[in-house]
């Protein structure tokens, strides 16, 4: 088996063969270079050998016939010699160059003065047919009178026994030629070309494992330059192996650290605050207690987006440093996002958390007043709970409940976690499960508002409607979306949310116009987590196709806050919305200070005026200045213009003579199920 393996490995091996073949090619260079020259010897050792026997046969015949000197007649004892001991013709001549005999194939046997010096009996070749078949010799009879004898032979088997010379040495070269080139192969291959293959196969192995470069060393014993290698290629694999697991320790640590540390700040993140707080969990010192401290900057994303992220960042780090030099040595100080710190400090049950809580305050408004944002207000929530059976994830949603109470409170700028609270907590928290089983038992449903064209006169023309939610829970009846779609987007349900209700509106567009060949524009509510998806795009394209619409049939609609969080951002977003063909409009426009010095950057059909000013049409002259100014923007910049919240005709006559392109509210029609809006969607399309 293993003469097997070795003899596949040897004829598999390219390496092998070019060598091989290098070997035969240069042995058969040098015999070739010997048997020429030997083949030529061999014919003109032939070619002596006809001419001798030539001699031997006409020589006697001459002795022994009549005289040549006596006359022309041919003699008959030499003319009886053509056809025989391959003479094919005969020539004599005298002294004086006169012919004295010419049988057979004498033509071209002539005297010539080159010829006429012959002397002796020694015959020399004079000449020979182009095909080698014929040859002529001459040679000076012993005979008195010593004539000149031209003899043609026959040579025509020279040529076979030079080729049968040339296959016996040839092939005798060849069989030399392989048994040398085999025994080189072999002992290249044992002594250089196996343990170079080896080395590819180690190289090779450890290429694609490199973590473990180690297990494919070759191993040799051997004490020459090849070993040299060998053991060098060894030496590397280990120096590689042990490279990577020193890299991959270097990552690891990195990748740790960096999972629980913020680039930017450099502190500690949500992952490692609650590994902190996991371990304060084992502390057994007495009576101890943790407070967490969850410490947001109001107002920051906002003004980062208007004064520049490079402005914000240093803000951050200087807060950061701020933080960490405000807080006593052993607390921990973290930077959970954006806009939000905590900080944890672990002290006797008791100790109050008023004092530090101020410093904390003030050490943040020193840092966005040496950052030129003072306009950023500081709110701090507060949670504390024994360090014996401390739950981390329950602190943190503590703290983060009072941090809200704080955000909504104008007149304190910290929180503590109460009992009250903890109340409300846990009612927040069954809402919060009640609303995930909601969204799995289907009790969720769409509803449709709809949306009056004021471009064509009258009352009765719905173009289009706003696909809207309703919840109806057999524990809580009708739960107001105000209520839990802020608590969707707080706890990240409301990703599934806004997925059943784009794919409602569409499957529902779908059914209309299978119906009745046409079907209304809806539009969607697009949250700010499905906004800041990378797939939105992707998303959109897989609910429209899924559904058989074209894009221009459905209509997303961003609120303006949204919209502000990332101009940049928003404008990519936008842009590639329109180029897929979605309607897109920018909803509570007006609610947000800078949205005029970036609306001519965003690509958007459509802005909604926020209901806060269409209730002042009537009430108060500065809302109608600003929904005027509104409408008159949309017209300049070609934007479609709706009024959302339409309450009364006189904030429809407002709105018409102002040329609103749409209008929106209870006066047209509140949200209804998808049969009466079909009804009533009919009904209108009747009268126009």
């Amino acid at each position: 088996m293993r003469a097997l393996l070795t003899m596949r490995d040897l004829l598999g091996c390219k390496l092998c063969w070019q060598v091989t073949l290098a070997v035969f090619a240069l042995i058969l260079i040098v015999e070739s270079a010997i048997l020429v020259p030997s083949a030529q010897r061999f014919e003109r050792t032939e070619l002596q050998r006809l001419a001798d026997h030539a001699v031997i046969a006409v020589e006697p015949a001459l002795l022994v016939g009549d005289s040549v000197t006596g006359g022309r007649a041919p003699l008959p004892e030499v003319a009886s010699l053509v056809g025989q001991y391959r003479l094919a013709g005969l020539a004599l001549y005298g002294r004086d160059g006169m012919p004295l005999l010419q049988v057979g194939e004498h033509q071209g046997l002539e005297y010539s003065d080159g010829i006429s010096r012959l002397a002796g009996m020694v015959a020399e070749r004079i000449g020979s047919s182009a095909d080698g078949g014929r040859t002529d010799v001459a040679w000076r009879s012993s005979r008195a009178g010593e004539p000149l004898v031209l003899a043609r032979l026959d040579s025509s088997h020279v040529r076979g026994a030079l080729i049968a010379y040339l296959l016996r040495i040839g092939g005798l070269v060849a069989i030399i030629v392989l048994v040398v080139t085999a025994g080189t192969m072999l002992v290249l291959h044992v002594t250089v070309l196996r343990p170079l293959l080896a080395l590819r196969r180690s190289a090779l192995a450890a290429g694609d494992d490199p973590d473990r470069a180690e297990l494919y060393t070759v191993g040799s014993r051997r004490r020459d330059e090849m070993g040299d290698v060998l053991r060098a290629h060894d030496a590397m694999l280990e120096r590689i192996a042990d490279s990577k697991r020193r890299d991959r320790a270097v990552a690891e640590e990195r990748t740790r650290y960096l999972s629980h540390h913020d680039a930017l700040t450099g502190l500690p993140n949500r992952t490692a605050l609650i590994e902190f707080l996991a371990r304060c969990r084992g502390l057994e010192e007495g009576e101890r207690q943790a407070t967490l401290l969850l410490l947001n900057l109001l107002q920051f994303r906002a003004l980062n987006t208007s004064i520049g992220a490079q402005r914000g960042d240093e803000l951050l780090q200087r807060l950061a440093a701020g933080l960490k030099r405000a807080a006593p040595s052993g607390d921990f100080v973290a930077h959970l996002g954006a806009d939000r710190f905590a900080l944890v400090r672990v002290r006797p049950a008791g100790d109050s958390d008023t004092g530090y809580a101020e410093q904390l305050v003030r050490s943040a408004r020193q840092a966005c007043a040496d950052a030129g944002m003072e306009t950023i207000r500081v709110r701090v929530g507060i949670a504390s709970m024994p360090v014996r059976g401390l739950d981390p994830q329950t602190l943190l949603s503590q703290a983060e409940f009072a941090l809200s109470r704080s955000r909504a409170d104008e007149s304190a700028d910290y929180h503590f976690f109460s009992a009250a609270l903890a109340a409300e907590a846990g009612e927040r928290q069954r809402l919060t499960r009640d609303l995930e089983n909601a969204i799995r038992a289907g009790e969720l449903f769409p509803v449709y508002q709809p949306k009056l064209s004021l471009a064509h006169g009258g009352t009765t023309k719905i173009t289009s409607a706003e696909t809207l939610l309703r919840w109806t829970s057999p524990v809580h009846g009708a739960v107001s979306p105000a209520q839990f779609i802020p608590l969707a987007e707080t706890t990240g349900l409301i990703e599934p949310i806004g997925e059943f209700v784009l794919h409602a509106a569409c499957a529902q567009m779908r059914a209309w116009r299978e119906r009745h060949g046409r079907a209304p524009r809806l539009a969607v509510n697009l949250s700010a987590h499905q906004f800041s998806r990378p797939d939105l795009k992707a998303r959109l394209e897989s609910a429209l196709l899924e559904h058989q619409l074209q894009p221009n049939m459905l209509e997303v609609e961003v609120t303006e806050t949204a919209a502000m969080r990332d101009v940049a951002s928003t404008a990519a977003t936008l842009a590639t919305l329109r180029q897929l063909g979605v309607r897109v409009s920018i909803d509570d426009f007006g609610s947000g200070y800078s949205s005029l010095i970036y609306l001519h950057r965003f690509a958007v059909d459509a802005i909604k005026i926020d209901r806060s000013f269409v209730e002042s049409i009537g009430a108060d002259p500065q809302g109608e200045t600003i929904c005027d100014a509104v409408l008159r923007l949309g017209q300049s910049l070609g934007t479609r213009v709706i009024a959302e919240g339409v309450e009364t005709k006189a904030q429809l006559e407002f709105l018409r003579q102002r040329k609103c392109d749409e209008a929106q509210g209870y006066l047209i029609g509140r949200p209804v199920a998808a049969d009466e809006f079909e009804r009533r969607w009919l009904l209108a399309r009747a009268a126009a």
